[in-house]
């Protein structure tokens, strides 16, 4: 991509992963931004991912469960993910959460992304 894009979020499809969570994406060739919406009582199983990751929320708050400790990461508050690291995510609360990835997620482009779409999890119908 060479050119200059200009995005709103209200122009970008809303994918309805669940019934408690939904998610909007904007890409680039090394980038990606997305917008999240977490009901509270939602859990994003634990996973990991080549991809850095920061998060920031926006409103509410995720407790995140990383190699055995847990960080709670509220309104205001970003959370760098290195790559590779095993996270979970547990919303306290309704939560809007922004994350920024490099390089971009490939498998939520082609919606190879099992984890947030499982059906059995009880926490994320």
């Amino acid at each position: 991509m060479t050119e200059l894009t200009k995005f709103t979020w209200d122009g970008v499809k809303k994918e309805n992963l669940t019934d408690l969570l939904s998610r909007q994406m904007i890409y680039g060739d090394k980038v990606m931004i997305a917008r999240l919406e977490i009901k509270k009582g939602a859990v994003v199983p634990e996973h990991s991912h080549e991809n850095e990751q920061m998060t920031w929320i926006m409103k509410g708050a995720l407790k995140f469960r990383i190699n055995g400790s847990e960080i709670t990461v509220g309104e205001g508050e970003i959370l760098r993910i290195p790559s590779n690291v095993k996270h979970e995510a547990v919303a306290i609360e309704d939560t809007l959460d922004i994350d920024i990835f490099s390089p971009i997620r490939t498998d939520w482009i082609t919606g190879d992304d099992a984890y947030l779409r499982n059906k059995n999890n009880p926490y994320l119908k």
